[in-house]
């Protein structure tokens, strides 16, 4: 309630006590990364807002925590982002990216065909795809399974999902012969 108060009575005020709880927030990470803890940033723009309210989220040459000020001209962020971190070694090393799809019918029913046609893809794909991806394959065959059930549809009959480029050409290529075939309407 203060918080909100403060916005709209005192924006400056507000900014200002949110740059403050960034700074205080920032020494606290660097405090417990120092002991070992692990922290990397979710791609809510943590390090950039930080860096904008003079964190020291920065590391110099000899290892110490610097604000962007003292960091020099080629400074990167002390910290990784998830995607660089995470995603990158999970997913995008090995190709993998967004595909998206919308059933230019409009209708639910083309919207369950894809889903199940891009399953029955995966499916096939993973019994071929390298150890160190199947995971990954295994949580999209998951993902595309539970996706109506979780009512992830609003307005467009659209759908996304995460799959190395193979993957993405092959469901591309089983949503062309749905087509010609008339098991569905356009897909985008």
């Amino acid at each position: 309630e203060e918080a909100n108060e403060m916005m709209s009575s005192d924006p400056e005020k507000f900014k200002e006590k949110v740059r403050e709880s960034l700074r205080r927030q920032t020494e606290a990470i660097n405090r417990h990364t120092k002991k070992g803890t692990y922290f990397f940033d979710y791609g809510n723009a943590f390090l950039l807002e930080a860096s904008r309210a003079g964190a020291k989220i920065y590391k110099d040459e000899e290892g110490n925590f610097v604000s962007g000020t003292s960091a020099g001209e080629d400074k990167d962020f002390a910290y990784p982002s998830y995607v660089q971190d995470i995603m990158g070694p999970m997913c995008f090393d090995y190709g993998f990216g967004p595909f998206r799809w919308v059933c230019a019918s409009g209708k639910e029913e083309d919207l369950e065909k894809t889903d199940a046609i891009a399953r029955e893809v995966l499916k096939k794909l993973k019994e071929q795809a390298p150890e160190e991806i199947q995971q990954q394959m295994q949580d999209n065959i998951k993902w595309i399974e539970g996706a109506r059930a979780n009512k992830l549809v609003v307005g467009s009959q659209a759908r996304i999902l995460y799959a190395d480029a193979e993957g993405r050409i092959e469901i591309a290529r089983a949503f062309n012969k749905a087509i010609e075939k008339g098991e569905i309407g356009t897909v985008i």
